[in-house]
C-alpha cells in the first residue's frame, strides 16, 4: 500500500506521468513548459563528437537521423517485442533449403543432388559465421530489443529529473517527492500473472536502474483497466471516515451509481473502453452486477475483461508517410510538423502545405488515397472492436468511453461506435473527443486531460490501493 504514488503511462508517441499526492487528493497530470503533460516519448543519440549525446522529449522530437545522429521513435514496441520463443527457429530460407520441393525442382532442371548439399552447406556455414563462437544468432528484433532496453533506463531518468522539476514548483511543502513510489501502466498482454511477458520485466528493471522507487504491492498495472478507472472517477480519490475507499463517492459522476442504488431496477452495469493508441488499441469491459451486499472491494465487484492489441496510430502513420510521398518532400516533416500534418489531414479532413514542397498534400487531390487510408486503418480496428464486443452478454446499462490519439480521428470514432454496438450492446452515455449531443443520449465531450491522460490518471488512484479497502 502507499499514501501516495506516481504513475507512468509510457506511450509509444507521449508519455504521461499523474500524481497522487495524499490519499484523497485528485490525482493530477504533471506538466511541463511548452508540452503540457504529453511529453514525447522520443530519445535522439548525438555521435558526432567523441561521446554520445543523448536528447529527450520535445529537445529530440524535432531533430531528424542521419549524419550521425540517431532518433529513436516508437521504441516502445521493440521492448514488448514478442517472447524469441514464439518465433520460428528456421528462417523461411532454411526451410527452402531442406525441403523436398526444392529436390523435386532440382531433379525437374537437371541440378545435380551435390550441388544441393553444397548450398545447404554453404548456407548452414554463414549462419555459424554470424552466431559467431557461441553459435548463438541474435535476431534483427533482438538487437532492437536490446537497444531499445538501454534507451528506456536512460529515458525514465531524464523523465525522473523533469518530474522532480515539476514537482518542486507545485504548492506543496513537507513531501519528499523523491521518495514516492512510482507504477507504471503496461500493455494488457504484458500485465503481471504465472507467466509475465518480458516487456514488463524491461520496464520495470529500467525504472529501478533509473532510480524510481516501485511500489510495494502493485508496480505495474494494465493500461486498458488503468484508464477505465482514470475516465470513470475523473481523477477523484476518497476515503469514508473509517479510512477505507468510498467506492460510490469515487465514481458518483456516471450512470454506476444508479445500479448500485437500485440494484432491483438496475440489474447490471457496464462500461467499456476502447483506447486507440500510437502502438496498441485497447479494449475494456467493465462490468458490475449488485448481488445486494455492500461494495467493499471493487476489484471483487467488477468482473474485468480486456485486451491490448498490438495496432494503433503509428501504423496509420506509415501507410500514410508512404501514400503522401513524404520521402520526396525536399524538408522532411519535423515532430511538430506531423502533429499538423495528423490534425490537418486526419482529424480535419483538410490538406497540409508542406514545407519546401510548394503545394498542399492530403487535400482534394490526394482525398482518395488519404480515405482508403484511413478505411484500411479503421476497418482493421473495428474488425477488433467487434471480435471483442460480440461474446459479451448486454449488460442492462452501459456506458462507452473512446481515448486516445485515435479517438480524436471523426471516421475513427464514428465507427468504434457503431462496431461496439456487436452483439446488441446500447449505450446510455458516450465519452469521447469532440462529440456532438444527439438527441435523448447523454455524452461527455472529454479534453485532453482524459482523453490522453486517462491511463496515468487512472494508475495513481487510490483504487488500486488495497490496503485501503
Amino acid at each position: 500500500m502507499a499514501d501516495r504514488v506516481f504513475c507512468i503511462d509510457f506511450g509509444s508517441a507521449y508519455t504521461k506521468v499523474a500524481l497522487r499526492r495524499d490519499p484523497t487528493a485528485d490525482s493530477e497530470l504533471l506538466s511541463w513548459p511548452n508540452i503540457d503533460f504529453c511529453v514525447p516519448s522520443t530519445i535522439a543519440v548525438d555521435r558526432r563528437g567523441t561521446k554520445a549525446k543523448l536528447a529527450f522529449g520535445d529537445e529530440a522530437a524535432d531533430q531528424q537521423s542521419g549524419g550521425g545522429i540517431d532518433v529513436h521513435r516508437n521504441w516502445k514496441r521493440s521492448v514488448f517485442l514478442a517472447p524469441a520463443a514464439a518465433r520460428p527457429t528456421q528462417s523461411p530460407l532454411e526451410a527452402l533449403l531442406q525441403s523436398d520441393d526444392l529436390l523435386a525442382l532440382a531433379t525437374r532442371y537437371g541440378v545435380p543432388h551435390g550441388q544441393i548439399g553444397y548450398l545447404q552447406q554453404m548456407v548452414g556455414s554463414a549462419k555459424a559465421l554470424i552466431a559467431g563462437p557461441g553459435g548463438r544468432i541474435v535476431s534483427a528484433e533482438s538487437q532492437q530489443q536490446t537497444i531499445a532496453t538501454a534507451l528506456a533506463a536512460h529515458f525514465f531518468h531524464w523523465l525522473r529529473q523533469r518530474t522532480m522539476e515539476a514537482c518542486a514548483k507545485l504548492p506543496t511543502t513537507g513531501l519528499k517527492f523523491e521518495d514516492i513510489p512510482v507504477r507504471v501502466a503496461v500493455p494488457a498482454f504484458a500485465r503481471g500473472g504465472d507467466d509475465p511477458h518480458p516487456g514488463r520485466k524491461l520496464v520495470l528493471d529500467a525504472l529501478d536502474k533509473a532510480g524510481w522507487p516501485l511500489h510495494p504491492d502493485q508496480p505495474a498495472v494494465a493500461e486498458p483497466y488503468s484508464n477505465a478507472i482514470g475516465v470513470l472517477t475523473k481523477g477523484a480519490n476518497v476515503l469514508g471516515r473509517n479510512g477505507r475507499l468510498n467506492f460510490s463517492d469515487m465514481f458518483s459522476k456516471g450512470p454506476l451509481i444508479t445500479v448500485l442504488k437500485d440494484a432491483a431496477h438496475y440489474p447490471s452495469y457496464r462500461a467499456l473502453v476502447i483506447d486507440v493508441g500510437a502502438f496498441t488499441t485497447d479494449f475494456t469491459a467493465l462490468t458490475f452486477k449488485p448481488t445486494g451486499e455492500p461494495v467493499l472491494t471493487p476489484d471483487s465487484g467488477f468482473e474485468l475483461l480486456e485486451k491490448s492489441v498490438p495496432f494503433g496510430v503509428s501504423d496509420l502513420d506509415e501507410e500514410m508517410r508512404l501514400t503522401l510521398k513524404v520521402s520526396e518532400w525536399p524538408v522532411k516533416p519535423t515532430w511538430t510538423d506531423w502533429a499538423k500534418v495528423q490534425q490537418s489531414v486526419y482529424s480535419e479532413g483538410k490538406g497540409y502545405r508542406a514545407p519546401g514542397l510548394g503545394k498542399v498534400v492530403g487535400g482534394p487531390a490526394d482525398s482518395e488515397a488519404v480515405q482508403a487510408c484511413l478505411r484500411t486503418f479503421t476497418q482493421r480496428i473495428v474488425d477488433e472492436a467487434t471480435a471483442f464486443c460480440e461474446p459479451l452478454e448486454p449488460a442492462f446499462t452501459q456506458e462507452l468511453i473512446l481515448t486516445g490519439g485515435g479517438s480524436n480521428i471523426p471516421v475513427v470514432r464514428e465507427a468504434l461506435q457503431t462496431a461496439a454496438k456487436a452483439g446488441g450492446n446500447t449505450f446510455v452515455k458516450t465519452h469521447a473527443p469532440d462529440l456532438k449531443r444527439v438527441k435523448g443520449v447523454p455524452v461527455d465531450k472529454l479534453d485532453e486531460h482524459f482523453a490522453r491522460g486517462g491511463s496515468a490518471l487512472g494508475g495513481a488512484s487510490i483504487y488500486f490501493e488495497k490496503g485501503y479497502y
